[in-house]
């Protein structure tokens, strides 16, 4: 398998886990009071985090990734803001994305991943990238 098929693979599964993620935002049954949406309301904001674990001779590599998703997404419609975030040690970097709804987010994940569709994120980390998406509710 090449490194191109292989980080493919890595982004098609994360970014599976982002959409379905976003497809379950509104909860089945009603939430108490002051705790979130109900069914029927709508979910405000969403943010999708990626927590990666970069080789220290790769953690260039994924910066760069970053700045050039940061610079390809500025036109896309619903995407309130992204970044990327470091720890002091450089062992994780913490790819955020915050998106004016579920559904901004469904429509606009492809294009935000095709930025970086070619890229060999599985041969730059030490350990499998984990994601999260979250609804906001304060």
């Amino acid at each position: 398998m090449t490194a191109e098929l292989s980080g493919r693979r890595v982004l098609v599964a994360l970014w599976g886990a982002a959409l379905e993620s976003a497809r379950r935002l509104v909860p089945s049954r009603p939430s108490p009071p002051c705790s979130g949406p109900s069914r029927g309301e709508p979910v405000s904001r969403v943010l999708f985090q990626v927590v990666h674990f970069p080789k220290p001779e790769h953690r260039d590599d994924m910066l760069a990734a970053m700045g050039v998703i940061r610079e390809t997404s500025a036109h896309i419609v619903g995407l309130d803001e992204i970044g990327a975030f470091e720890e002091p040690d450089g062992s994780r970097i913490v790819a955020i994305s915050v998106w004016a709804s579920p559904e901004a987010m469904q429509a606009g994940m492809g294009e935000l991943f095709a930025s970086i569709g070619e890229l060999p994120f599985d041969v730059w980390e030490y350990r499998p990238a984990e994601s999260a998406t979250l609804a906001q509710v304060a």
